[in-house]
């Protein structure tokens, strides 16, 4: 999981929280002299601001259609607060029109069996009773997550843990194995830096900070995918140069 700092939000969704009683449903209308609907323009939006990758599981999402799911878009939009929780009742804000409230999510495996769902799919069955502790919108979240050589994500945090694990379920078996295989990939760049460079100390940390950057910068507005598990272990490298 990544740090999102939140942008700022479409025109649109802040003329319409102006108008009394309007729902997240109204996103979908479309004026006569628009291409777009709010809600794809939220969309579009979100996209770009997390570089194309999933809020939860950092996999990559887009606006193309998703024919396993008859055409349905391959990003959905999130609550990180859930709408049935946050709707202006029992003390709560209403969050259901508060951009700073929503992500940008892939489908969460809704094409395999539930036991397999994913991300705000799996968070779904929670939504009515519990809020999450783990969130890509504050900073601290990602330095208190760590991957492991067999692809697991996890926390010794157990509010946090629980989150990953249970919650968001994004130790699945196919997620697992994609992290696992990046996960010995950057190992594997990481001993190559750290071989050919092992008596230049300098120039190896300079190598190491350049592939860290690479990992971090966006590519044609586009993150690499699960970038979060090569910036652990690369992070993990620079802190032992600084000890």
């Amino acid at each position: 999981m990544k740090y999102i700092k939140s942008g700022k939000e479409p025109n649109c969704l802040a003329e319409l929280r102006k108008i009394v009683g309007a729902t997240f449903g109204d996103l979908n209308r479309k004026k006569e002299d628009q291409e777009e609907t709010c809600k794809e323009k939220i969309r579009k939006s979100l996209l770009e601001t997390q570089g194309f990758l999933c809020a939860y599981c950092m996999r990559r999402i887009s606006s193309e259609p998703n024919p396993k799911l008859s055409g349905q878009s391959k990003t959905e939009i999130e609550h990180y607060r859930s709408q049935t929780r946050y709707k202006g009742e029992n003390g709560r804000p209403d969050l259901r029109l508060d951009y700073k409230n929503m992500l940008a999510v892939c489908n969460g495996n809704t094409d395999n069996p539930k036991h397999a769902n994913t991300c705000d799919k799996s968070k779904s069955l929670f939504d009515k009773k519990e809020d999450l502790f783990v969130s890509p919108l504050v900073a601290d979240r990602e330095k208190q997550i760590y991957y492991t050589i067999q692809g697991e994500i996890a926390s010794k945090d157990e509010r946090i843990n629980r989150d990953l694990d249970k919650i968001l379920n994004l130790n699945e078996r196919n997620i697992c194995e994609k992290r696992r295989q990046l996960y010995e990939l950057t190992k594997q760049e990481i001993r190559s830096i750290k071989k050919r460079l092992w008596n230049k100390p300098q120039r190896k940390q300079a190598a190491l900070y350049q592939l860290k950057v690479e990992w971090e910068t966006k590519h044609n507005g586009k993150l690499r995918e699960l970038c979060r598990v090569p910036l652990y272990l690369i992070e993990k490298e620079l802190a032992k140069l600084q000890q």
